[in-house]
């Protein structure tokens, strides 16, 4: 359980490290397409959550009206058999008529999704809706799964593609500096959820690792 300075200092935190990702957006505004409704990176995800993160999101799911509270319950029960049987993809539990319940209190990998990110070694990881013809799909070749530069020249963009390191070590540490609180351990949402609604399962949730 964090204490309420904790807490406090994380939402600091995250105020920096949110600034920072939306200049990204900003930089890279020709090829998003993200707006309201569009719901796709919370339908199929397995949303790593460090301890913190799942603090600050209870606080969210607490100050929900009570009918939607029972939604996000129902749907934790759900997916807990359903992970429990090894299907580690699933639709966030806080996603509620398309729109995310408790968006001011998201953690990490909901703010950074649909980006172009690249981790220590180089390897792209190119965010999937372009498979459905949303963020950089009209430079992306669904054959090869690559960015095509020729691409940019022909579709008119005045700015290049561009990748950013969005590993969550370097969101935690790298980018802006934890300030004064513990991340914790990590583990998949569904896990956090199951434990913090005590929900009966025979079935063990893996934990993830940052």
């Amino acid at each position: 359980m964090q204490n309420e300075q904790t807490l406090k200092n994380y939402e600091h935190y995250l105020n920096l490290i949110t600034a920072e990702i939306e200049k990204m957006f900003e930089a890279q505004k020709e090829y998003i397409c993200c707006k309201n409704g569009c719901s796709l990176c919370c339908e199929q995800g397995m949303y790593p959550f460090s301890e913190i993160e799942f603090e600050y999101i209870k606080q969210g799911f607490v100050d929900l009206p009570e009918n939607i509270q029972q939604i996000v319950k129902s749907n934790c029960q759900k997916l807990a058999n359903k992970v429990g049987n090894g299907d580690f993809l699933y639709e966030c539990p806080f996603l509620i008529d398309g729109s995310c319940s408790v968006y001011k209190y998201r953690g990490l990998i909901c703010r950074t999704f649909g980006l172009i990110s690249e981790n220590a070694s180089g390897k792209l990881t190119i965010p999937y809706c372009a498979e459905e013809g949303l963020n950089y799909s009209k430079v992306y070749d669904k054959n090869t799964h690559r960015i095509l530069e020729g691409s940019v020249k022909y579709e008119g963009y005045s700015t290049l593609p561009k990748a950013y390191n969005l590993s969550r070590y370097n969101l935690m540490f790298g980018i802006v500096k934890s300030l004064n609180f513990d991340w914790g351990e990590s583990r998949l949402l569904i896990e956090w959820l199951v434990e913090y609604f005590d929900i009966d399962t025979s079935c063990e949730v893996n934990s993830v690792q940052n």
